[in-house]
């Protein structure tokens, strides 16, 4: 056979208690390159593991001693960046799934094609080559234990956020929290609650669009016994549980004009009554609601109270989509990834930058609950420590183009968002580029005219940054990848670079 010139000299450990299987498989994969080392048992084969590092393992199932699924786990702490290959006669669903479970790459079912096997292996190296090429971030962005409440962000709009929370949190006014689905309207309501002066008394989340409108008032003021069929017992509300701490109602553009008419006087007077109830009870409840539609318009089109608006809108703290913190998404990748690690046990993955330029050219219309979800499924997804630019949801990698709306007034970040969506021109060195053209008398010369600006933009955005090329990457619009080929393209060129 002829040396397979996509993987020269890797190398493939066989473990399987069968001599004339090892054999034949050492011929065939040393006669395509590779150096094959032979273990005729699941210890032996963790100790050759350990000791030679193998690129590929081809794993028995069924040998005396430990089975296939048990050495298995163990070669995950000897040698986690191996494609490890279950090789198995008893295909039963336990052992698909356990193989996957633990980490193998594939399995394949005895007697099994040759051929097959030496694609499979070839392709297992494929995805060992990948895993080793993908340069992947750093480690650690953040420590979890920093970030109790869960709210992630180092970027202006965040830390815009933050400041109003540390502002409400000791008063005992009213907080309306906006924007859009998914950036983290109840995490910031918990915040509040936390950091106020009744954080030891109970918070309760009320989603006012997942209660049937038949129901909500019982669930928000209680009943009383046979106040309506079904009603056999009494029953307190949410505000009566919630005296002395804070009741969050989400998505309360979804609530009706009655239920309305009901928190308004909770509100203003401090008192509720139950369903079916003849007296009144007084509570002491502090109320942060959310929403995601645009009041102002509901109130203008009279489908929401114009007295509870106001009485809601003491106090705004409005979200900023995640689109407008593209900088925090390493931020919060990192977390999660550490989160769902921790969860299970298990060393945090690391992302690729391949894949960090992909989550970051995405616009994210699900916002953190999105880019959670996706975080979740590619963990789940990758093969060895690093996550792959591959292993994200094709949506991510290839999203198709929104048609263009106007964007609801509740999605609108705010005073807490950035003035711009990129820097002024001026910022970024554009007119001393054009100097620079004039100067060398070459104004009419299209393509010096754009690299000059190019290579002007990109020395101002290093040095705003003192060389952080992931930020500056983000302030020029292009992923780090482009960026790196331009630095290397200039550094070559002899120009000075901020590093």
């Amino acid at each position: 056979m002829s040396a397979n010139p996509a993987a020269p000299n890797a190398k493939v450990l066989v473990i399987d208690d069968d001599k004339d299987l090892r054999y034949s498989l050492r011929r065939a994969l040393a006669g395509l390159g590779h150096t094959v080392i032979e273990a005729d048992s699941g210890e032996a084969g963790v100790v050759a593991a350990k000791r030679d590092q193998p690129d590929v393992i081809l794993l028995d199932n069924r040998m005396g001693g430990m089975t296939g699924i048990e050495t298995l786990q163990m070669l995950r702490g000897a040698q986690p960046q191996a494609m490890v290959i279950l090789m198995t006669a008893f295909g039963t669903t336990q052992t698909a799934i356990e193989a996957m479970k633990f980490g193998a790459y594939d399995y394949v079912m005895k007697p099994f094609d040759q051929a097959k096997l030496i694609a499979l292996v070839d392709k297992a190296l494929s995805a060992r080559r990948d895993l080793a090429s993908a340069t992947r971030s750093t480690r650690m962005l953040v420590n979890p234990a920093d970030y109790k409440e869960g709210i992630v962000g180092s970027s202006e709009p965040m830390q815009e956020v933050l400041k109003s929370i540390g502002q409400v949190a000791a008063s005992d006014a009213t907080v309306l929290i906006t924007g859009e689905s998914g950036t983290g309207k109840e995490l910031v309501a918990r915040c509040i609650h936390q950091h106020s002066l009744r954080a030891k008394g109970p918070f309760l989340a009320v989603n006012c669009a997942a209660i049937p409108e038949n129901l909500i008032e019982s669930e928000l003021f209680g009943h009383e016994k046979g106040a309506f069929t079904g009603a056999t017992n009494q029953k307190p509300g949410k505000f009566e549980l919630c005296d002395g701490g804070t009741i969050f109602l989400d998505e309360i553009g979804d609530m009706s004009l009655p239920t309305q008419t009901k928190v308004l006087r909770a509100i203003q007077e401090g008192e509720i009554q139950r369903v079916g109830g003849t007296s009144t009870l007084k509570v002491s409840v502090r109320l942060v609601a959310a929403t995601n539609k645009d009041l102002e318009a509901m109130v203008a089109s009279r489908q929401f109270r114009e007295d509870l608006y106001y009485r809601l809108n003491v106090f705004r703290i409005r979200l900023p989509a995640l689109r407008r913190r593209k900088g925090d998404v390493p931020l919060l990748v990192d977390y999660m990834l550490q989160r769902q690690a921790a969860a299970k046990k298990l060393k945090p993955k690391r992302l690729s930058d391949e894949a960090l330029d992909a989550l970051l050219a995405y616009d994210w219309p699900g916002n953190v609950r999105e880019l959670e979800n996706v975080v979740q499924r590619a963990n789940v997804l990758a093969k060895g420590e690093t996550i792959l630019a591959k292993d994200l949801p094709q949506d991510v990698l290839n999203p198709r183009k929104p048609a263009a709306v106007a964007p609801a007034a509740s999605a609108d970040p705010g005073p807490s968002a950035p003035a711009a969506a990129a820097p002024a021109e001026a910022s970024l060195g554009v007119s001393s580029a054009y100097d620079a053209i004039y100067k060398q008398g070459r104004a009419g010369d299209g393509k010096f005219i754009l690299t000059a600006i190019e290579t002007e933009m990109i020395k101002r955005a290093m040095e705003e940054t003192r060389g952080n090329q992931l930020r500056s990457a983000m302030i020029l619009g292009i992923n780090r990848s482009t960026l790196k080929k331009r630095l290397l393209e200039m550094r070559e060129a002899g120009i000075k670079v901020f590093t």
